[in-house]
Formats: structure tokens, sequence, C-alpha cells
């Protein structure tokens, strides 16, 4: 059988809508029920092992990689219904259509809704959501008021966005096995004493992560079985062999050392699936992929065991699988968000632990693969060095073309140094990955719980209106005076930063709170297993057992503050052609019959040009806004981390914020990506946007950056441009840029494809990789 033929048949299944799968909420739901009282660390890891025991599992025809977070074949998305059954009920259950964010499903039928109604009954009070809102400070800040301060509520406690965000060490699973993380456990449990207390709490612990890693092994051995029976029944000569492969490496993987590319990719996928039904958020990355199975690869293939196309068509095969698990999100996110992708992301090339150049062999099978599967949710980052071969960008280049822009592209001089700003090693900061939109990670090593989107041009509009809103009409900050009456700039910019101080005293506890509640309620047992620490100290890596975690607040607008900022210095106060009074009066009527002042402020300086007058400013407001949050701590002993990443909030925060100084009127979106230029302001071309990015201390944003950009495919037609392109790669990357993202598609083709769709299956939309 071509390889092209079994990779078709698989794509095709997960290029349908996506199904919802209910057995996660109801086989979670009944262990919870039989576990009351007990501690909730013992409870988690029990109702792990009780969803792995028991959710239905499926080979389908043709698959060679095995298993899946769901029952049902294709794109499929779980539930977790102890972090909150409101929207579940109010999505699911009281709605005719369903849809997640803003993507339509496959509808439950009234059987499986009836089901969830009682799942969701035994959940009422009892949910993360419940007891958040149960103890949650509302003298500080009104929940209601979040949504306009650009955190929507929703993605916390709601829809367990909140505790994601990470990339587990499967290098040590392929190495030892979970059965040698197993022994470990036991030898440490064997020098506890119990009369201390603290003994005893690290005994549960290492108890909880037992029970889970067998649910693990378990879970694998169910898959082992199953192939095992099926192929018995299989009369295809060449589908028995497979299923019998199957059944002989799930029997062995993950509980064992893998033995070779297969096995390594199989025990793989079972921790990430394993990983997932736990954690349950997004952006579960699987690291750098080229880096960990190479010694699997090199010894198959040196050993006549494996083909390099047969090596390729496993790696598609496992890129087929990340587009089978879809996340669940409420509808009201679709406003901003859609898709329900996982974001599994894989990062290639950049450089070893050492130091060296990391690009082998497999950094381009997984280009290649990626040029067979293009499906809307696999993610592959290129990381790029100065020591990246050109033959390397040039393949990436190419794919990222042939994906209409798909793959990021980050940069390891920059992304190292922020990384080292925030304690990491130099050998941790270069074993870094990506995951979700644009977060910098160590595998097995950090933990980056995210996100909380903050709505920076928010506190200029409450700067310029004494901390009331022009939308709402209500208090949302302090008092910082009547603008009207500002004599100068540095009194517009002291009224921003007191809004902006005034706001994270009020609002960081709620976030420490949302971590606290994980950590009591909600524990990692399995995860806590697959990082550096928790072992080590007996303690589940949130609450403290990991060596690095961060608590990341994604700040939006930035670049409208500073657009904004400069237009207020230039036009009010060193050109004198308006006053601060003819400005807040453009700015309460929308610019409405102030189209003069609206004119004049759009021709002030603007991000993105290389205009030092302005791409200044916004390293000011960067910097003030790291200064601010540098002085607060996190939850057991997590460190408060910036980043420049929008994503799609840049919508849904626009919708709250009124007009601004920069010319934005009221309610349109922010500026997108994080750092990237407003839309349609960067008009001296990409190498000048480059050096304005480069010029920003991103070290003050060590959580990382997103910086979108859009070029018609025409500009890298040929070899010849490709090249072109490469260079301006790079001297981005060497200059001091960290993170870049194209969308290289036409609106012609756009156009094109709206008129005739049949035509155009394979076209990948995207808003910038998202």
């Amino acid at each position: 059988m071509l390889v092209s033929e079994r990779v078709k048949i698989l794509k095709d299944k997960v290029r349908v809508p996506p199904k919802i799968c209910i057995e996660r909420a109801y086989w979670i739901t009944e262990s919870y029920k039989e576990t009351e009282g007990q501690p909730p660390i013992i409870r988690r890891a029990l109702a792990l092992k009780k969803v792995l025991e028991n959710i239905p599992i499926t080979i389908d025809a043709e698959e060679l990689i095995v298993g899946r977070t769901g029952s049902k074949i294709g794109r499929c998305i779980t539930l977790a219904p102890e972090v909150c059954i409101k929207i579940i009920r109010k999505d699911m259950i009281e709605s005719d259509v369903i849809t997640v964010g803003g993507t339509p499903v496959v509808p439950l039928t009234q059987e499986e809704k009836a089901k969830l109604e009682e799942i969701c009954a035994y959940w009422e009070g009892k949910t993360l959501y419940d007891i958040w809102r149960s103890i949650i400070p509302l003298d500080l800040l009104d929940p209601e008021d979040l949504e306009a301060l650009g955190y929507n509520q929703i993605l916390g406690p709601l829809s367990g966005f909140f505790i994601a965000h990470f990339c587990p060490d499967y290098e040590k699973v392929l190495k030892f096995g979970l059965n040698g993380i197993k022994k470990r456990i036991k030898e440490r449990m064997e020098k506890l004493d119990l009369t201390k207390i603290e003994d005893f709490e690290k005994w549960l612990f290492y108890k909880s992560a037992i029970i889970a890693l067998d649910a693990v092994i378990s879970f694998a051995n169910r898959y082992a079985e199953l192939a095992r029976t099926m192929a018995e029944a299989e009369l295809n000569p060449r589908r028995k062999a497979e299923l019998e492969r199957i059944a002989e490496i799930c029997s062995w993987v993950p509980a064992n050392p893998a033995r070779n590319f297969h096995e390594a990719l199989q025990s793989i996928w079972f921790i990430y699936i394993a990983t997932w039904m736990e954690a349950m958020g997004p952006a579960i990355c699987l690291g750098r992929l080229d880096q960990i199975l190479y010694p699997w690869y090199k010894k198959d293939i040196e050993e006549g065991k494996i083909t390099r196309e047969e090596a390729k068509e496993l790696i598609e095969l496992l890129l087929i699988k990340c587009n089978e698990v879809s996340l669940y999100q409420p509808r009201i996110l679709g406003v901003f968000d859609t898709g329900a992708g996982a974001l599994p992301n894989i990062t290639i090339g950049g450089v070893t632990k050492d130091g060296r150049c990391a690009v082998n062999d497999l950094s381009y099978l997984f280009l290649e693969a990626e040029d067979e599967v293009l499906l809307a949710f696999e993610e592959i980052v290129v990381r790029v060095h100065n020591s990246t071969p050109e033959s390397f960008l040039m393949k990436a280049v190419k794919t990222a073309k042939l994906g209409r822009g798909k793959l990021k592209f980050v940069g390891d001089n920059r992304s190292i140094e922020m990384l080292l700003s925030v304690g990491k090693s130099i050998e941790e900061a270069r074993d870094y990955c990506i995951s979700g939109c644009f977060m910098i990670s160590v595998p097995g090593k950090s933990i980056e719980i995210a996100p909380v989107y903050v709505n920076m041009a928010y506190f200029l509009e409450l700067a310029l209106n004494n901390g009331i809103s022009r939308i709402s009409g209500k208090r949302v900050g302090i008092e910082t005076g009547d603008p009207r009456k500002f004599k100068s700039f540095d009194e517009v910019f002291n009224a921003y930063k007191k809004q902006v101080e005034a706001f994270f005293k009020r609002f960081l506890p709620f976030v420490n709170i949302y971590v606290w509640i994980y950590a009591k309620y909600a524990p990692y047992p399995l995860t806590s297993c697959l990082f550096d620490g928790p072992i080590e100290r007996g303690v589940d890596l949130l609450n403290g057992g990991i060596l690095h975690m961060t608590e990341a607040l994604w700040l939006v607008g930035l670049v409208n503050v500073a657009d904004s900022l400069a237009a207020i210095k230039r036009i009010v106060f060193e050109e004198n052609k308006i006053t601060m009074e003819d400005l807040i009066e453009a700015l309460d009527k929308n610019f409405e019959g102030y189209e003069h002042i609206l004119y004049l402020l759009k021709s002030a300086p603007k991000f993105g040009n290389d205009d030092d007058y302005v791409d200044l400013i916004l390293n000011d407001v960067i910097t003030h806004v790291y200064n601010v949050v540098n002085k607060y701590k996190g939850f057991a002993g997590a460190k408060f981390t910036l980043a420049g990443g929008a994503v799609t909030m840049n919508m849904a925060a626009g919708k709250f914020t009124g007009a601004l100084p920069d010319g934005r009127k009221a309610g349109e979106p922010l500026a997108e990506g994080g750092l990237s230029p407003h839309q349609g302001r960067n008009v001296m071309g990409p190498l000048a946007t480059f050096r304005s990015i480069a010029k920003l201390d991103l070290t003050k944003l060590a959580n990382g950056t997103a910086v979108n950009m859009k070029f018609n495919p025409d500009a890298i037609k040929d070899e010849a441009k490709m090249k072109k392109f490469i260079s301006l790669l790079r001297t981005y990357f060497e200059s001091g840029g960290q993170h870049v993202q194209f969308n290289i598609i036409s609106n012609t083709m756009l156009r094109e494809a709206q008129k005739f769709p049949e035509k155009y299956r394979d076209l990948l939309v995207r808003v910038a990789t998202y």
C-alpha cells in the first residue's frame, strides 16, 4: 500500500466537524461519587484511573499509531465537568444548535443529553468554578469588570484553559519507561518516616502518582488486547501483521523503555493522551521531537529496521492524530476564537543543549510530513539560529508557502536570552520549545500557567476619562484627574501608569487564587511524574514541586498605547495643533464631527516603521508594566511573567474599549498578534517593522511575543525570492527579534475559495497561524 493512500484515508477521517464525547465526563463523575471524603490528590489519580480503564477504545482501519482522547472516531471533544457545568449545560443541553467556540459540531443524541444532565446534576455546587465564585474577594474587583479589562473570566475557571501550556519530559519516558519512574517513586517512599506529617503528605503524593502511572500502563494494555483480538479476526495478511505489531508495541510501551522508532512515537502519543485527560487544557505540547526521537530513528536506519519513507509515514500518522484532539471552548468565545484546536506544538531545529546546531534528518522529515498532511491543527514551530543551515530554512519556507503561512518561526538568540532572564540555566534555555501560540517553555522543567489576557489600551482610556469606561459608563479605574486639565505629556503618561498600578494590585490576587484552587482541588499526579522536581520533593507540580513555574500575563493593546501616547505627545504638546480638551471631546464623540482631529492623530508616528519617536515609547510602556508586575509573587513561588501576545483577543478586547488617540474608533479591534503594528499602519515595509520590534527589550516579555506579518505569495514565488525572504528572517532574528508568523495568501485566492469552496478543500485559512 502506498504511503500516500494510508495517509489520505486517515486524513479524510479528521476533515470533519468535531464530535462531543461525554465518556470522560461520565467516568470521572462516577469516580468522584465513589471517592468522596478522600484526599483530593488521591481522588484525582483514581478519577484518571477510572477514565483510562473504562473509556471505550477503538483502532481505526489503517492506523499504526493508536489511542484517542474520546470514544468517537475523527475529531473528538472531551469535557471537564469538574471545572464548570454552567457553560456545558447552557451550550450543550439547553441549546438546539451546538457550537464549540464558533465551530459547529455534531449534535448530541437525546440519550447523550440526558446522560450529560445527570453528570451536571452531580457537580452542581461542587465545581472549581463554584469554589472560585465562593472565595474571590469581591471588594477588590467585580468579576463582571474583568471582561472589559481584557481578561475574559470564562478562559479561566469555566473552561479549564488556565492550567496548561507545558511540555512533559517525553525523553524520560522513552529512556526509562513508566515502570522505571515507578521504581524511583517506590525508592523514595521507602525512605519516608510516616510519623512526620510532611512525610505522610509526600506519601499521599507518591501513592497518587503510582495509581496514575499504572492507569496509563493499563490504558496501553487495553489497546494491546484490542489489537490482538482484531488481528485474530483479520483476513488481510498485511493488516493482520500490522495489528499484531500494534499489540506487541502497546504491551511494551509506555511501561518500558522504547526499543525502536515506532515504539518511541507510540509511547509519546500515549503520554500525550493521558496528560490531556488529566490536565484538560490547551497547548500540552509535544516538544522537540526531532531531538527526542533522533537516537531511535538513527539506530533503526543504521540497522536497516526502517526506511526513511516508513519513518516519514509514521510521523504523518502522528500529525493526523494531533488533529483528532479538540478543545472544548464555550460558545461565547466564538467572538474571537474558533476551530477548537488543542495546539499540540512540535518544535524543530535550533541548537542543542551544548549550543551546537540541532538540525538533523528528522528536522527535514517533519517538514516533509507536514507537506503531505497539512491539516488545521498540528503545529510546527521552526527554531532559527545563526548556525541553522540554509537548506533547512529553504525547506521550511517552502512548507510555510505551501501551508499559506502555517509555520511559526522563532529566533534562538533572543528566546534563550529571555529564558535566562527568568532564571533558567543556559542548558535549559537552549532546550526550549514553544507551547501554544508563542509561549517559551522548557520540556520537563517549566510550566507556564496561562493565559490571562490584560487589555493595556483600556487603562489609557480610563486615564483619559478619570477612571470611567466610555462604553459602559461604569467607574472601573481609580480617579486620576480631569484629563482636560493635563498640562504636559508626563501628566498623561503618569495617569496611565497609575491606572495600571492600581489594577494589577487588585487583579493579581485573582490569578493566584486560580492556581491555588487547581493546586488544592485538582492537582496533577500523573503530569507531576513527567517533570523534574515533584518526585524529588514529593510534591505535586502546582504546589511547588516543579523547578520553574510562571504565571503568565498576556498583554493586549500595547502597540495602541504607544501609538496613542506618541500622538498625544506630538499633536497636543509639541505641535500644539489641538488641546487636551479638543482631544477628550473627540474621544467622547468617537470622532464624529471631529474628522480633522482624527486626521491629525492618524498622521502622528506609528509603531512598526523604524521610528524611534514611537518605538521607544512602546519600550517605556513595556518597562513600566514589567516593573509593576515584578513587585509581586505568584502562588507557590511562581514568578509573574509578561507576554506581548493578544492572539485574537484583540477583537474581543476592542469591543469593550472606547476611541483612542491613535485614531482607532470605539469597538474596533486593537492591534493584532501582540507586538504586530496596528493593522495598516506599518507603511515602510517589513524590514522597518522588524527593526522596530528588535529595539524593544524583549527580556521583559519573557513569556513570549507574537508578531503577525502578511505576504503575497508572489513575494516568495521562486528560489531567488525565497533566499531574500530567508535573509530577511535571519536579519530579524540576529538583530533581536524573537517570533514571527506569516499569512502567505492573496485576497484573490480567498475570494475565489468563497465562490468555489469545493475547489479549495485543502485551503487552510488562519489569522496568522491561529
